[in-house]
């Protein structure tokens, strides 16, 4: 029923060989279509800029294309840009890891994401929150840089950054909608602007609830082998994952004159446990965050000739608690201080969490007093803290185990409240050689009081050859800053940390073809040098510790193509390839995708009708060298969305199937859940909206 990769490969590259016998008529048709190339963006310069000419490589994803794609969360929306694969954590319940290029750790802390330029990081775990996203009524469209990113945004742009714009005072479009799909799940949510005296305000609320695919069955878990060793019998497998949730987006944003306020909101309750904390199944098990963010940004273009100052000061609150069984009712463990057996009559369970409070400032000027140049300047300042919250009836601290204890604040907590500063200052030139040359070179300096600082530079040549073909010549080097987590994790069940470990660091090379007319054409080849990658290392005692333990090399190529069949048609597509290996063991990285395929159909008849169909093939998956199970087989999935506008005067309807065929697709596992992690099923749903 689906195409096998070569199939699509072919097909994608015997459409660039018929372009070029085009008629004159038909190259116009294409050159006026390929609007994203020439969208500005700042993502890759900190300052406006053609996505064509960007000294980066970058994706643009705007809430036009998500709509008509039919992609609900930030994470379905990316599943299009080439070399980025999302897939769920085996070590943190399941949360959304994103990889690029091969490159990720089992919390995804390798990529850093920003909301309208905010990063949301968290200090405590390097990550973004815990299964966060964002529903995409609130997104006006998504940028993507695949690269490093630290020379301009420092700690945790390693592989890639994500900057997520929102809708906002100067985008926002008048609507209310509602839609309710497979798994009992449904959505409401209203975008609204309006003009205040001399303010522009502008709110955004979506309210969205699950049940969860229930059919996502695990047939073994974590408490299947102690059942195997001890002799019980309490594991919950075969049984489905917990994926419940509820989850509140608020977004006030004010403009006025030339300050703008801006306050979000994520609120996620009642989270399912996923496969289990301990990836033994949890039916009870719930987990609750809320992130908020305020910030305030002053613009001033008066102050000094021929220089913008803009001014920033952001407060981010996040906190994160579960509770947790980690393992059910009548489990037997060897949990006694002596290493004895005892029996969790109630479970063996945990109420956990921390909040992180950050505060953070800078200054950045840009100016353009000298001729064919344009500098880039910027000063910081982060202070982070965290506090953490443990309550157990288990391990260190634990009087008699199976007994209800606080241990927070003491020295048996599984993390002491810890706090962070940093300062950074950065200086980046855009220089415009002439007509068709330009070099944008730059270097970051950051500071932090608890392992040091790091120095990342960045160089790019940007050449039009022609009207059609632009060439990029990229290299840049970036770090990730160790996580509380990384530093000072204790007393866990399985993950210790280690106050001596140093940043990650990573130098990205890359060269871009980009070919515009007849048939849109992008080529990207890269290699990556990564040292000093932070992994956890085994201990005697079953634990594992945070080391510095790997160095990873690794290359590939990613290639896009868009073609305007017609004024009905148009067929989007990409193939990634990336060979990423341990330098030491010449081991093939895991769980990430060597190859990736994503192929898009759009069929538009008119004004009011337009049908998306989307195909993708994710390819096979390797193991570590310690797991004896085979690779992870190929997937192939299809999504299709039909959308109807003007049913009537502003009313428009969506029907959208992802995973349209149903198919068994399934994401690695580290080997506790031996049969992988099942990924949601065939999803379908309906949604309404009307603009006023």
């Amino acid at each position: 029923m689906y195409f096998k990769l070569s199939t699509v490969v072919s097909l994608l590259l015997s459409t660039t060989l018929m372009a070029f016998e085009l008629s004159k008529e038909d190259e116009r048709i294409y050159t006026s279509m390929s609007l994203l190339e020439l969208l500005e963006t700042d993502i890759a310069t900190g300052t406006p800029v053609s996505q064509k000419f960007a000294p980066a490589v970058t994706s643009i994803i705007t809430a036009d294309e998500i709509r008509k794609s039919g992609a609900r969360t930030l994470h379905e929306a990316l599943e299009s840009v080439p070399g980025l694969h999302v897939f769920p954590s085996s070590a943190f319940v399941m949360k959304n890891n994103i990889s690029i290029r091969g490159i990720h750790t089992s919390i995804n802390q390798q990529v850093l994401v920003l909301f309208d330029g905010i990063r949301i990081n968290s200090v405590f775990s390097g990550a973004p929150a815990l299964h966060f996203t964002m529903p995409t009524s609130a997104i006006h469209r998504i940028e993507v840089i695949r690269g490093s990113g630290s020379a301009l945004y420092g700690a945790d742009a390693y592989s890639g950054v994500i900057n997520v714009i929102t809708k906002s005072w100067s985008n926002t479009t008048d609507e209310i909608g509602a839609s309710y799909g497979s798994f009992n799940r449904w959505e409401t949510y209203i975008t609204k602007s309006a003009e205040v005296g001399e303010a522009t305000i502008a709110l955004a609320l979506s309210l969205s609830k699950s049940d969860g695919d229930n059919d996502r069955i695990v047939t073994n878990d974590a408490q299947t082998n102690f059942d195997n060793i001890f002799g019980t019998s309490a594991s919950l497998a075969p049984g489905s994952l917990n994926t419940e949730y509820d989850r509140l987006y608020f977004n006030a944003d004010i403009n006025y004159k030339n300050f703008d306020f801006n306050f979000k909101l994520q609120d996620l309750k009642d989270l399912g446990s996923q496969e289990g904390a301990s990836q033994a199944l949890d039916n009870d098990g719930k987990i609750n965050n809320s992130q908020k963010i305020f910030n305030i940004k002053h613009t001033n273009k008066s102050l000094l000739k021929d220089t913008v100052i803009k001014t920033n000061l952001t407060y981010f609150f996040y906190d994160v608690f579960a509770n947790y069984t980690l393992f059910p009712v009548g489990a037997t463990l060897p949990f006694n201080s002596d290493g004895s057996l005892h029996t969790f009559t109630n479970g063996a369970f945990i109420y956990a969490g921390a909040e992180e409070t950050s505060y953070r400032t800078n200054i950045n000027v840009i100016y353009d007093g000298i001729e064919k140049h344009r500098i880039n300047s910027e000063i910081g300042y982060r202070y982070e803290k965290t506090e953490t919250q443990d309550i157990r009836n288990f391990g260190a601290g634990v009087v008699n185990t199976g007994t209800i204890t606080d241990v927070t604040g003491t020295q048996f907590a599984f993390q002491p409240s810890h706090k962070r500063r940093s300062y950074y200052a950065l200086i980046q030139d855009e220089y415009n050689i002439n007509d068709t040359l330009s070099l944008t070179s730059g270097v970051r300096y950051d500071k932090y009081n608890d392992f040091g600082s790091t120095v990342n530079p960045r160089l790019a040549l940007v050449w039009q050859a022609s009207n059609d073909v632009t060439v990029k010549t990229m290299y840049a080097k970036a770090f990730r800053a160790p996580s509380f987590g990384d530093l000072y994790f204790q007393n866990n069940p399985v993950n210790i940390g280690n106050p001596n470990i140093q940043p990650e660091e990573i130098d990205t090379y890359e060269i871009t073809l980009n070919y515009s007319a007849p048939v849109h054409t992008k080529l990207n080849i890269f290699y990556y040098k990564a040292e000093d990658l932070i992994a956890s290392v085994a201990n005697p005692n079953g634990t594992t510790t945070a080391q510095n333990s790997k160095n990873q090399n690794g290359y590939g190529l990613e290639l896009e193509l868009e073609y305007n069949i017609n004024q009905d048609f148009v067929l989007r597509g990409n193939y990634s390839y990336q060979h990423s290996k341990d330098d030491d063991t010449e081991e093939r990285v895991a769980d990430a995708p060597a190859h990736q395929t994503f192929v898009q159909l759009q069929y538009h008849p008119n004004a009011n009708w337009n049908v998306n169909t989307q195909y993708f093939y994710i390819g096979k998956r390797y193991r570590t060298s310690t797991d004896t199970r085979p690779a992870l087989k190929a997937d192939s999935l299809v999504n299709l969305t039909i959308e109807r506008k003007n049913i009537l005067q502003g009313l428009d309807f969506t029907l959208s199937a992802r995973n349209l065929f149903d198919e068994d697709y399934r994401e690695p596992s580290d080997g506790a859940l031996p049969n992988d992690y099942p990924m949601q099923g065939r999803y379908i749903f309906g949604e309404i909206r009307y603009l006023f």
